[in-house]
């Protein structure tokens, strides 16, 4: 069997990383103002900065069809591709995850669909780990396996310093009044939770606070996994929230592989412009060397 793995933009991946493990994306498109953007190949960083500024109108993922599908699965089969490894963004970002697994229902393809239960950077290195199984010669089946323990072992937060993108693309109804944000600038928590889902977690209005809590979360499990441990912060350089938060990751987790990349559009659409997400749990090349 000749086994493609499928993820799609979404996913933390350097170019040199999808040549080197032959990966293959679906590329999300973004509808915004009557238009449609491809998440890589359509933005710029003008374009990304309109589609998140209030002003403007709601940026959303657009659906991806069946009839998409059935082309895209018959390319790979030309390349003598006969089974196939999807692992996707959650589900509660997008629909995608669910209509693969439709499509894969009614297919006479072998195609498995893994949600990853997150966005970004746990969604690329959940790709890294079975790109490099499978170079390995293990099966679909003992990739699943190892993804489902990464999966387990590992946590994506999000720090959200406004609300307004998460209501208005219909995440939230609710949360800090606006006239406590024009003063106080609260940075809210919220999670992907088990079902993959973003679930809120707490609001804080001192951004030491909520950096605490970042920090909480993360050294119940550094003491358990120590230099096993991998930490990932997604968000934009000129954030200068982004540019503390690190520096404090670093003080205070000397022993595991901490990274910085960048938030994907197809999540800060939700999350908002200085939204900052944080990846943490067992490093995936950990779960190769056992």
């Amino acid at each position: 069997m000749k086994v493609a793995i499928l993820t799609d933009t979404s996913a933390c991946l350097t170019v040199d990383k999808i040549k080197e493990l032959n990966i293959h994306q679906i590329e999300l498109s973004i509808e915004f103002e009557g238009s449609r953007y491809p998440e890589k190949t359509g933005m710029t960083p003008y374009l990304r900065d309109k589609m998140l500024d209030k002003r403007t109108d709601t940026p959303v993922l657009e659906p991806i069809s069946t009839a998409y599908l059935e082309e895209y699965f018959e390319s790979l089969e030309k390349e003598g591709y006969d089974e196939f490894l999807y692992i996707s963004l959650a589900n509660g970002i997008s629909s995608l995850p669910k209509v693969v697994s439709s499509y894969a229902k009614t297919s006479d393809r072998k195609i498995t669909v893994f949600d990853s239960y997150s966005s970004g950077a746990l969604q690329g290195q959940m790709v890294e780990l079975a790109g490099e199984m499978l170079l390995s010669g293990k099966t679909v089946s003992q990739v699943v396996d190892q993804l489902i323990n990464l999966r387990n072992n590992n946590r994506t937060y999000m720090l959200i310093s406004d609300i307004y993108q998460l209501m208005k693309t219909g995440y939230v109804s609710n949360g800090v009044n606006s006239m406590s944000n024009l003063f106080l600038r609260p940075l809210t928590m919220m999670k992907f939770n088990e079902n993959g889902k973003l679930a809120m977690v707490n609001t804080h209005y001192r951004e030491k606070k909520a950096y605490s809590e970042v920090l909480e979360l993360i050294i119940s499990q550094y003491h358990s996994m120590n230099d096993q441990m991998r930490i990932t912060l997604m968000g934009a350089e000129n954030n200068s929230q982004f540019g503390e938060l690190y520096e404090l990751l670093q003080e205070n987790f000397p022993t595991a592989k901490i990274e910085k990349d960048e938030l994907p559009i197809s999540l800060a659409i939700y999350t908002g412009k200085k939204s900052i997400g944080i990846s943490f749990g067992l490093d995936w090349k950990t779960v190769i060397s056992e």
